[in-house]
């Protein structure tokens, strides 16, 4: 079952809700990631498909910062982030090919550019979490350096991050 959306918003509390649920029941006490993947992709998909409509019906023009769109941003660098943990943890000791890192890298890269207020101290100890998941993913210090910088010189500013967004779900959306 989607999300809800109410109006021409996405109800982010049952967003929220359900992703946290998602985590916490095959992720943090089950290590059942297969399944976390399972539930959070259409999750992900949905939000991503929400955001490119909502941008386009507006011919391109960024949503205007405000509490609700602070929220979407928040809750979508984490969806990413906990995608692409679960999908990293799941095909662990399988081969990964160079499709498959590409794709993990460009989630982790996408939660950490979109990490509204990077100067608050959770959202700072995220950003940790998912530059250390980017080293596993790529074994690239030298990478993970250059996201951390770029991150910090974006200081997690709101219309930022919701270009930053724009750009992956436009990027994803002309490969297919």
């Amino acid at each position: 079952m989607g999300i809800q959306i109410i109006g021409d918003h996405l109800d982010i509390v049952a967003l929220q809700e359900k992703m946290n649920g998602i985590v916490f029941d095959y992720m943090d006490t089950s290590n059942n990631h297969e399944k976390a993947v399972k539930e959070l992709k259409p999750m992900f998909v949905q939000v991503t498909s929400f955001y490119k409509s909502y941008v386009d019906n507006r011919e391109g023009e960024l949503p205007t910062a405000n509490t609700y769109w602070h929220l979407f941003i928040d809750c979508s660098a984490k969806l990413s982030f906990f995608l692409a943990t679960a999908n990293f943890h799941a095909s662990k000791g399988n081969e990964n090919t160079t499709k498959q890192l590409a794709l993990l890298s460009k989630l982790i890269e996408i939660a950490a550019l979109c990490i509204p207020g990077i100067d608050r101290e959770d959202n700072a100890e995220y950003l940790e979490d998912i530059l250390k998941l980017y080293t596993e993913v790529g074994n690239n210090a030298m990478a993970t350096e250059e996201l951390r910088s770029k991150v910090m010189e974006q200081k997690g500013n709101l219309q930022q991050c919701l270009q930053q967004f724009k750009n992956f779900v436009d990027a994803e959306s002309s490969s297919k």
